[in-house]
């Protein structure tokens, strides 16, 4: 506080938001300026808060890192003491201490361990690293859960003596994955944390954090050893309050990127109440706990499917190959970034991207895939929670969901039912869908911008695969020329429009020659090309392919003859 008896303030300063202010004060006939400053004890706690906060906190971070970090350094505290007691059992378990131990033996079992632990690092690296960014505050609790359960290996070991090496390298490749996933996830948080472009240094101070919590704790934990010894009751007590301080720190979390779970519940909500729910609210009830599977899907439950996106629609054209409808999809489509298509038998939606897709067509798809999911459900009269309402009034979509069922257009039957589902929808349904979702999405997407939502980016998961345009053009190979390079050969993996099995491959007559031409049109169906019929400048060239297949009239699918008219030349 500043006392000030007489005098003019010339200036005032203050830092950032924060209390902290000087006065520069012209006393009285003086010709000089008087700096008024906070006092010594202030000045200390500003240099605490310059060592372990970012540089302009609170206005340099989220408004959820005071919370998130207060739990995360409580939950540091506890994994620093139980790994201290738990380290005690390893050094026990290579030989520290045991006079028949060998040194030899001791680096065998600990190079054994380590080899391990890189290994385990590597194989999860591959198998989950796509997901550690989608769900990382899931990932975040798993990861110190499975470190909790490696040091439980550990404190065992005692009970497994003719087996300590093989115990220390399972409890090490557990603790090498927690390696891999606490690292990604907090750098996830840190990404979040940090709104000023600030990343190193947010990173930079929670380090800083967490040494001064790992000193604190070794010190604690030498004199629990100490006083009680290694203690199971003060162990489990640590592990239990370590858990409980990491689930209570991922849910102070509140992210504005939109993963699947947090983007089906927004859909939910909009769908139910016709409101767009904020990301705190969302943070709050999104599942980090436990894996749901089968029908217990977070997609699967909303919309009745699971939606697949970015993927090839290789499987879909192996199970139906019917040009007809694929060409109809295409129609409708058309003017779209995506194409989707449902696989009754497994209830699958899969969603092509296109290569021009952004990332709004991306959320819009996911949308699109959920409500085709939901209509698909209502003309087979297959119930889901979307359908009640909180209030006696039926929403407009539930009762569009009700007309659909009773109306005719909507539906086609399968020629291979499969449980509840007889009906697959129609061509007209699908455009009459695509009109409701193109309006519906300009308004959700409006109201997730209004609400703090980040649509610049996303933390959906998709594949790779993606829709380019190309033309086939099919000439008839004359016996004479031979066939192409790749027809004489039997190893060749060619897969074929038609079945091909007990035919002479090595007949020349028996094949068509296809070449993929250079990409002439855009993904809207708009010509590329200029007044000379030529490729636009800017795109790639793409060499022209050739592959032969057997002519359809000579060798014909089943499920083909309803496209006689489609697969010709």
């Amino acid at each position: 506080m500043f006392t000030i008896h007489e005098g003019e303030i010339i200036y005032k300063e203050k830092y950032g938001s924060c209390p902290k202010q000087r006065l520069y004060v012209k006393p009285p006939e003086q010709s000089n300026l008087v700096v008024l400053d906070e006092s010594k004890h202030e000045e200390y706690a500003n240099v605490l808060k310059k060592i372990f906060l970012p540089h302009g906190y609170p206005d340099s971070v989220s408004s959820d890192y005071m919370s998130y970090q207060m739990w995360d350094t409580a939950q540091a505290f506890c994994s620093t003491i139980t790994g201290i007691l738990a380290t005690q059992e390893v050094l026990r378990g290579v030989g520290v201490g045991d006079t028949t131990a060998t040194p030899l033996a001791a680096t065998i079992t600990w190079v054994l361990k380590d080899g391990c632990g890189h290994i385990g690092k590597i194989i999860f690296a591959f198998s989950h690293g796509v997901y550690l960014d989608a769900y990382s505050k899931k990932w975040r609790l798993y990861a110190d859960t499975l470190n909790d359960a490696a040091m439980c290996i550990e404190l065992a070991l005692p009970a497994f003596r003719d087996y300590t090496t093989i115990v220390l390298c399972i409890s090490t490749m557990m603790k090498a994955i927690v390696g891999v996933a606490g690292g990604a996830t907090r750098a996830a948080m840190t990404q979040h944390h940090a709104i000023r472009g600030n990343l190193a240094d947010v990173s930079a101070k929670d380090s800083a954090q967490e040494t001064a919590v790992n000193l604190v704790a070794s010190v604690a934990a030498l004199m629990i050893i100490t006083v009680f010894g290694n203690s199971l009751t003060v162990f489990f007590t640590m592990i239990v309050l370590h858990i409980t301080f990491n689930y209570l720190a991922v849910r102070a979390v509140c992210l504005r990127t939109l993963n699947e779970p947090r983007f089906l519940q927004i859909i939910e909500t909009y769908l139910r109440k016709e409101m767009v729910t904020t990301p705190c609210i969302v943070n709050q009830n999104e599942p980090i706990v436990f894996f749901r599977l089968g029908s217990n899907l977070l997609d699967r439950r909303l919309c009745g499917f699971s939606i697949k996106m970015g993927h090839s629609m290789k499987k879909f054209v192996k199970k139906h190959p019917r040009a007809r409808y694929m060409k109809g999809v295409q129609d409708v489509f058309k003017a779209k970034e995506y194409v989707l298509l449902p696989y009754m038998q497994s209830r699958k939606i899969y969603v092509m991207l296109r290569e021009s897709a952004t990332i709004n067509d991306q959320l819009c798809a996911y949308f699109h895939a959920v409500l085709f999911g939901i209509t698909i459900c209502a003309i087979n009269d297959y119930f889901l929670p979307v359908y009640k309402t909180t209030e006696s009034a039926e929403r407009p979509f539930s009762q569009i969901c009700h007309t659909l069922h009773r109306a005719e257009w909507t539906k086609e039957a399968m020629l291979h039912p499969v449980g509840r589902f007889s009906l697959e929808p129609s061509i007209e349904l699908m455009q009459f869908l695509n009109d409701i979702v193109e309006k519906e999405w300009i308004v959700l997407a409006v109201g997730l911008k209004q609400t703090g939502w980040d649509l610049s980016k996303h933390l959906l998961v998709i594949e790779e695969w993606r829709i380019c345009t190309s033309t086939v053009v099919a000439k008839i190979i004359p016996p004479a020329t031979g066939h192409p390079s790749v027809a004489p050969r039997r190893s060749s993996k060619l897969i074929t429009f038609s079945d091909h099995r007990g035919r002479n491959i090595n007949d020349a007559s028996e094949y068509k020659a296809y070449t993929i031409e250079p990409d002439k049109q855009l993904a809207g169906g708009a010509a590329d090309t200029n007044a000379e019929g030529d490729e636009s400048v800017g795109r790639a060239p793409i060499e022209p392919t050739s592959l032969s297949i057997i002519p359809e009239h000579k060798s014909r699918h089943p499920s083909l003859q309803d496209d006689k008219d489609d697969s010709t030349d």
